[in-house]
């Protein structure tokens, strides 16, 4: 009789290692899942406020949002480095930029974010889609915008 307790308390041991493992799984999947969700919502705020800093001119924000490593590769393939970027003024008055089919993907430390920018120079101005890829990467003072390329959308019959 021993020799069977012994192996029933072996068994229910047994099932509650494997019972703990797969809850310890489950919330380090969850904790994962929470985590890559607040990374994206931290990097999709980053965008948006590159968008409103660069619109009002708020130099401090662009130095907080990008690196110094920072590179844009305009539409027409001109490149622009940190302090090129920081020196040009805000967009026309009247202008606006507006940012849509935002996806973010993250790799632990670094992020991409590939969207449109619709940019309009004035009120009555045809709008300019503008696609874009951002990379960025999580720094000490938070998640920094390393690369910007972007180009001009063709117009659906161009497609």
């Amino acid at each position: 009789m021993g020799g069977r307790l012994h192996s029933h308390r072996r068994g229910l041991a047994t099932t509650f290692a494997v019972a703990a493992l797969a809850l310890l799984g489950t919330l380090a999947a969850e904790t994962a899942a929470a985590d890559e969700a607040a990374d994206h919502a931290a990097i999709l705020k980053a965008e948006q406020d590159w968008l409103a800093a660069t619109e009002s001119g708020d130099r401090a924000a662009l130095e907080r949002l990008l690196h110094p490593t920072f590179v844009n590769i305009s539409p027409l393939g001109g490149m622009r480095n940190r302090a090129e970027s920081l020196s040009a003024g805000p967009p026309p008055p009247g202008s606006s930029q507006t940012l849509t089919e935002l996806k973010v993907r993250t790799f632990r430390d670094s992020a991409v974010v590939t969207g449109v920018n619709r940019y309009r120079p004035n009120a009555k101005a045809k709008p300019t889609d503008v696609v874009f890829t951002d990379v960025f990467v999580r720094t000490p003072q938070g998640w920094q915008v390393v690369s910007s390329h972007n180009s001009i959308r063709p117009a659906p019959a161009e497609r």
